[in-house]
């Protein structure tokens, strides 16, 4: 463990083996952090944030801040829990829950650039990549794989499935589902088929995705017809995935063509 001396460090923070802390950064009380994690200078982390091992927290980013909810009150307990080897470069913001006992979670494997940001009581995914000044409001969730380009931005409440791509400075306000690309305000332009090769897909398993995407964008049916004539497909557990996106969308609504 290596801690600078300007460094603030709460004697009653969880400080992991191998752990970095660089000049002028702030501990909180409550705060674990995992084995081999590095914390850059002037980096923030507060209020009970629990960091899993070997996660990169660059300068000027703070994680655990209080909501941005007007009617908060800060003695309100409530954490972030963060999952291991993610990378948060300079001046990342990850807000902790807005209500009692509550949490912001991020899982493993993430890479947030310069400026973005994950709202209260959000849940993030493995494996996802967050491009500069990239926005999430609270209560998003977002699954696993995914790309969000710079300066998109997501309302509040909205759900991002898996392996999704999203165009810089896209206005998300309703759900992306699984594999899809979006740009623009809430337009899906088709299948991120780049992303599902690199993940592994077999041609004919992103065949198969297209006819699920085809039968629910194409076919001219309303959601509820596209839903109850699903079932006559001849799905892979893949297109399925897709298919069951939409059963259960936001209040939102889901993002279209």
């Amino acid at each position: 463990m290596k801690i600078h001396p300007t460094a603030i460090v709460h004697p009653d923070a969880r400080i992991g083996e191998g752990v970095t802390i660089g000049p002028w950064v702030l501990i909180e009380a409550g705060v674990e952090l995992g084995a081999g994690c590095r914390i850059d200078a002037q980096a923030q982390i507060l209020n009970s944030v629990v960091m899993g091992e070997n996660c990169v927290v660059s300068g000027g980013a703070i994680i655990g801040g209080d909501p941005q909810d007007i009617e908060f009150d800060r003695d309100t307990p409530s954490r972030v829990v963060i999952g291991k080897g993610n990378t948060f470069r300079e001046n990342v913001t990850i807000h902790r829950g807005a209500s009692e006992n509550s949490a912001t979670r991020i899982g493993d494997s993430n890479f947030l650039m310069v400026g973005s940001h994950i709202g209260h009581d959000a849940k993030v995914g493995n494996c996802n990549i967050l491009a500069n000044d990239c926005l999430l409001g609270g209560f998003v969730k977002l699954g696993d794989g995914s790309f969000l380009g710079g300066g998109s931005a997501f309302h509040q409440f909205v759900r991002i499935g898996d392996l999704t791509m999203v165009k810089g400075l896209a206005a998300v306000s309703r759900d992306v589902p699984h594999y899809t690309t979006v740009c623009g305000s809430n337009q899906v332009s088709g299948l991120n088929v780049i992303g599902m090769r690199r993940s592994g897909f077999s041609n004919q398993t992103r065949l198969n995705v297209k006819t699920a995407f085809d039968h629910m964008y194409r076919s001219g049916l309303n959601l509820t017809q596209a839903l109850a004539s699903a079932v006559d497909l001849a799905l892979e557990r893949e297109a399925l995935h897709f298919i069951e996106f939409f059963r259960n969308p936001s209040r939102k609504g889901i993002c279209m063509r």
